[in-house]
């Protein structure tokens, strides 16, 4: 698929950038210039998604690269009538990150680094922010004790906003079997939560 094209269907500018272009005799600059503009617009959905996903920040960044990498890479193969573009690329995503997890299945999974951790607002006080802190912590490690597939449903619905039917083109599945998928996961989210040392 033309990059100038692709663009206009996701920002609405009906395939072009502003900018008079023949597809015939678009450098390769113009294409890469268009193609940043994805990676802007994906990059902190990306790697919000990668974060949950339970990698660290230098492991999402690397897998959002190799995603974005990938997507260009293929970028030829993409057709717009079957996904959309968001949901192309979290599919890629998705792929690497379970390959990671894989990869690294030999050793004990632990998560690289910590959570991010907000700035606290005037308004909260050193309780408040140590209660969040706590709460995320909490919310970390029990993510943390899902299995991958979990975490991914509940990373793309959650921390993506991703709707059901695009989930399902990601994961591979029925809508059916996301909303299954995605109901099975929260409750063993709240189970964790509520008895963390099941």
């Amino acid at each position: 698929m033309n990059i100038t094209k692709l663009l206009g269907l996701i920002v609405g500018t009906a395939g072009t950038t502003g900018v008079a272009h023949k597809p015939n005799r678009r450098s390769a600059a113009d294409s890469q210039a268009d193609f940043a503009v994805l990676v802007k617009r994906f990059q902190g959905p990306l790697f919000g998604f990668l974060g949950r996903m339970g990698f660290g920040q230098a492991q999402s960044e690397d897998l959002a690269q190799e995603t974005f990498l990938r997507a260009w890479q293929a970028l030829a193969q993409y057709d717009a009538q079957r996904a959309e573009f968001s949901t192309w690329l979290f599919t890629i995503a998705r792929n690497l990150a379970i390959n990671e997890r894989c990869r690294a299945s030999n050793h004990h999974e632990v998560w690289e680094g910590s959570m991010p951790i907000d700035m606290p607002s005037q308004e909260l006080g050193p309780s408040e922010v140590l209660a969040r802190a706590q709460q995320r912590e909490q919310l970390r490690s029990a993510l943390a004790q899902l299995a991958a597939g979990d975490r991914c449903v509940l990373a793309l619905a959650y921390v993506s906003e991703l709707d059901l039917a695009s989930i399902a083109r990601i994961e591979g599945c029925t809508t059916g079997a996301v909303k299954t998928r995605l109901h099975r996961a929260r409750t063993r989210l709240a189970e964790i939560l509520e008895n963390p040392n099941a």
